[in-house]
């Protein structure tokens, strides 16, 4: 029996945003996924894993997706940094706070987002243009011949079916590679050497259909628990922190668009 239903997935179709008070099918849909956060975080924690949920959002769970904000027809949970390390990111990128601006821009970070919408459930790792900051700390970490080395066997680590790609929106698009196609010969230097920081997205993730066998009840915590665990490898890799700070070289060499062939 799969966690979530594909009645589950189509019912998200239907709603409204804000409509959660007034529509008991999807009051028991958000009440199953706050289930299963309760319960991931909970591994998560004990993992020692330095995630957070809902630094940019009232709740854990949301119609609010990095990847389409405006996007109504889904639910969402999202882990990233604390509050604090988001709003002093934020203050490094010269965000002013004031009475109107104070909240976090979750846009703005590196994110792991579980998603689910009427055609798929994802577990994918973003990084959008508006995360700049964090965009030109893997820019320049990429720079350098270790990193490079350690970034490609991070992604050859990712299972296969893993989809990889620059692309915007909340679909899975054509244009996206998988970690299998990444492990072949001189793919991954290719495909990274087209990467810009500021301008593209850095998407990579899991697209699972309605009720698919992985995510049964019974399984999608260790399924998740696995995911994000490879997928947080990833995001570690390439957060700034004050231990993990790679600025200074990509203002030294002028980094925007630099040729990060990972051989």
């Amino acid at each position: 029996m799969s966690y979530f239903s594909y009645h589950d997935h189509q019912h998200i179709a239907k709603r409204h945003a804000g409509s959660i008070e007034h529509d008991s099918e999807l009051q028991l849909i958000y009440d199953k996924f706050y289930e299963l956060h309760t319960a991931l975080y909970s591994r998560l924690r004990d993992l020692n894993y330095d995630l957070h949920a809902g630094a940019g959002t009232a709740t854990p769970i949301s119609s609010f997706s990095v990847v389409n904000p405006n996007q109504t027809e889904n639910l969402s949970l999202i882990y990233g940094r604390s509050r604090e390390q988001a709003l002093l990111v934020e203050r490094l990128m010269g965000r002013e706070r004031n009475a109107a601006n104070s909240n976090v821009d979750i846009c703005r970070h590196p994110v792991i987002e579980l998603r689910l919408t009427p055609e798929h459930f994802v577990v994918e790792l973003i990084v959008s243009p508006d995360a700049w900051w964090d965009q030109q700390n893997l820019v320049a970490k990429l720079g350098i011949a270790r990193h490079r080395d350690t970034f490609r066997t991070l992604l050859q680590r990712l299972d296969g079916d893993f989809c990889i790609g620059f692309w915007s929106g909340e679909g899975l698009s054509d244009m996206h590679v998988t970690t299998r196609q990444l492990a072949r010969g001189n793919y991954a230097n290719e495909w990274m050497s087209t990467f810009g920081d500021g301008q593209d997205w850095l998407r990579v993730g899991m697209w699972y259909p309605p009720e698919a066998p992985e995510l049964s009840a019974r399984n999608i915590l260790r399924e998740l628990l696995t995911r994000v665990g490879g997928l947080y490898s990833i995001y570690n890799f390439l957060l700034w922190t004050s231990n993990n700070d790679f600025h200074a070289f990509y203002n030294r060499f002028g980094m925007r668009t630099p040729n990060m062939h990972l051989s």
